[in-house]
């Protein structure tokens, strides 16, 4: 127990720090003590139950779902939006996008060979609302095949945007998404122009993606990039719910396609399971198996997704 004296004086400091606003060395030099006392001080205030701190945790901050998604999933961090449950699909990219775009500028390392799922709306999103950064990263790297049966240029447009915002090049990936066959993804993988950047994904050290459904998005509709129905059917009959890259996986998140039937040219999900960390953009209850079986299979590391998804996940 305090004596009363020590007592008095704990008080005392707490009183002019806390409720008055002073700073250290100005308590220190009023009550002729050292600033290293004082700072200890406040410490034993804490121990002592001088001072309660209480964190008052907003109504649209879901700081106890997020620790059940990180223990449950084996995440090293689940990030949060608040959204309506009537919330458009585009209101739920644009709210994922602007809590990664604000990740990226706080905790993206300096040096860093970032990789980018390009064909993926949300991370354009994430894009269009970032700043250029202060930090300067080694290179972005597209890590799914950029060039359209229509002639769509959005993921080099989006490669080359992320790049300039983060002060270093931008390696394109001159392919389709899905080539015609395996062999022909075969002879791709040979040139020079296309090796040379598929050769840099198991250096990625921080990689963005966006999770699938079976479904293709409009994104991917209007590029061609996508599969026909006979391939989604048979994707489904083999229990495909979702994809990462274009890669496929079942509920437990495993692939159902082998590499000898598999024409995407993309970081494949054994890659994306290797790199250090990977940010995963996803959201909305229709990506609900889609999400839960990327998370089961063990590929994300840090996880942004809405509130009502992030809830059924539990």
């Amino acid at each position: 127990m305090l004596k009363r004296d020590e007592q008095r004086l704990l008080v005392k400091i707490a009183t002019l720090y806390y409720n008055e606003s002073k700073k250290q060395s100005d308590i220190a030099k009023e009550l002729d003590l050292s600033q290293s006392f004082v700072s200890r001080a406040l410490s034993r205030c804490t121990k002592e139950g001088i001072v309660k701190i209480t964190v008052v945790q907003p109504s649209n901050v879901y700081l106890n779902v997020e620790s059940e998604l990180q223990k449950k999933y084996s995440l090293v961090q689940a990030i949060i939006v608040d959204v309506t449950e009537d919330a458009s699909d585009d209101d739920i990219k644009r709210a994922i996008g602007s809590a990664a775009a604000h990740y990226m500028q706080t905790s993206l390392p300096a040096n860093s060979l970032v990789g980018v799922s390009a064909w993926s709306g949300t991370i354009r999103e994430m894009v269009e609302q970032s700043h250029p950064l202060s930090i300067k990263a080694k290179g972005v790297v597209q890590l799914l095949g950029g060039v359209g049966v229509n002639g769509n240029a959005q993921a080099s447009m989006l490669t080359h945007s992320l790049a300039e915002m983060l002060n270093c090049k931008a390696y394109l990936l001159p392919s389709q998404s899905i080539e015609r066959t395996v062999d022909y993804k075969q002879m791709l993988l040979k040139t020079d122009e296309v090796s040379s950047v598929v050769n840099m994904f198991d250096e990625v050290d921080f990689a963005l993606v966006g999770i699938g459904m079976l479904e293709p998005s409009h994104l991917l509709k209007s590029s061609g990039n996508y599969y026909k129905d006979d391939m989604v059917e048979d994707l489904a009959a083999r229990g495909a719910v979702g994809d990462i890259c274009l890669h496929y996986f079942d509920e437990n998140g495993k692939p159902v396609l082998g590499p000898d039937e598999d024409p995407v040219i993309g970081m494949d999900l054994n890659s994306v399971k290797r790199c250090p960390r990977v940010v995963a953009l996803a959201g909305g209850m229709d990506k609900l198996a889609a999400i839960k079986g990327a998370l089961t299979g063990g590929y994300i590391d840090i996880l942004i997704i809405d509130v009502h998804t992030a809830k059924k996940l539990l």
